[in-house]
């Protein structure tokens, strides 16, 4: 496969297509589900109809198209932590630790409350010989960035910031492995794995979003710092 691969397409269907064991991580970050159906919800800053239910089939699929010894780690709502916990543990995976994004810069709360700064994923690991880890002996189970912004920011509203998925994939997949992200949205997994020497999968099935995908991954080949990379190796 070519560097950076896209798939526009329902990733349950796309995902059947993959074969067992061929993946050396799963890094997503799919819808969490928290979006009301209500129209007359006016202060939610993410009230999407793609984000109103927590999708866990997908997890099945990839369960299975990891390699034995790869990583997972799925984003989700904090409050519905146990509940992906709990899938991913229903797939065979084994889950180990949750995984916090820090915002420096949170969007102001409207309401009289705490700003949301933090984000939470569970990090799993399929049985058998670990693939790989490059996070050392002292690597953290969270990293502090601001929210994406500049030149970088797209449509995508929920888009983290690059170097959230930099440092994983440094952590979770060898040079020149495959990353899987089933929910690609504006690529960010994408344009981390150009960024560190490792190949990626990603599917996005709102056509729109595979466009602002297409056109960020484009932008980001041709640039100075995927460049500096291939050149001198990081």
């Amino acid at each position: 496969m070519k560097s950076v691969e896209t798939i526009l397409g329902d990733c349950l269907e796309v995902l059947a297509d993959i074969p067992s064991d061929s993946v050396d991580a799963v890094l997503t970050d799919p819808p969490y589900g928290t979006a009301s159906a209500s129209k007359v919800v006016k202060l939610e800053t993410f009230n999407h109809s793609w984000d109103q239910s927590l999708p866990l089939e997908y997890l099945d699929e990839c369960a299975r198209v990891l390699k034995p010894g790869g990583s997972l780690v799925t984003f989700t709502d904090c409050k519905k932590v146990e509940t992906v916990w709990n899938y991913v543990e229903s797939t065979g995976l084994r889950p180990l630790q949750t995984f916090y994004w820090l915002k420096t810069n949170p969007p102001p709360q409207p309401r009289k409350n705490f700003q949301s700064a933090v984000e939470t994923a569970v990090f799993a690991r399929k049985a058998g010989k670990i693939i790989y880890w490059g996070g050392g002996g002292a690597s953290k189970n969270y990293i502090e960035t601001p929210i994406a912004m500049g030149n970088d920011r797209t449509a995508h509203p929920t888009q983290k910031h690059v170097e959230v998925f930099q440092y994983l994939i440094r952590a979770l997949c060898p040079q020149g492995g495959i990353v899987l992200d089933p929910f690609g949205g504006s690529g960010t997994t994408g344009v981390a794995a150009l960024l560190e020497g490792r190949r990626a999968l990603l599917i996005e099935k709102s056509p729109e979003y595979f466009k602002i995908m297409n056109e960020r991954l484009l932008e980001w080949q041709q640039s100075d710092r995927v460049r500096q990379f291939q050149l001198f190796g990081g």
